[in-house]
């Protein structure tokens, strides 16, 4: 069964700035993106970890392998650039650590 591609955003974030970057991300970012990105047919976050071992993961599940450039294309649009600014301040101020790439199907079961 062959399942769909996942752009998969992980971070780790300088705890004295987490709750006020995680309302941010969910209820600004997140929430504005939603309604513009329908090639992303779900988007979720999860958490591991407590402290310093604290990741968040942002999990964005893309329609199929075609729609994956086009996808991906949501986060650069010009009606998005005072969101890319605003996410580029909270990398230098928030985000310590991040990788962000896709992932395509390998095995399922």
């Amino acid at each position: 069964m062959a399942t769909r591609p996942h752009f998969i955003v992980r971070m780790r974030l300088d705890p004295a700035l987490e709750e006020e970057f995680n309302t941010w991300y969910n209820n600004d970012y997140l929430a504005t993106l939603r309604p513009i990105a329908p090639l992303f047919t779900d988007c979720y976050r999860q958490v591991s970890g407590e402290g310093a071992d604290k990741v968040y993961l942002t999990i964005y599940e893309i329609k199929d392998e075609a729609s994956i450039d086009e996808a991906l294309a949501v986060f650069d649009r010009e009606d998005r650039q005072d969101y890319r600014r605003q996410w580029k301040e909270w990398e230098k101020k928030a985000v310590k650590e991040i990788d962000a790439r896709v992932f395509r199907s390998h095995y399922s079961w």
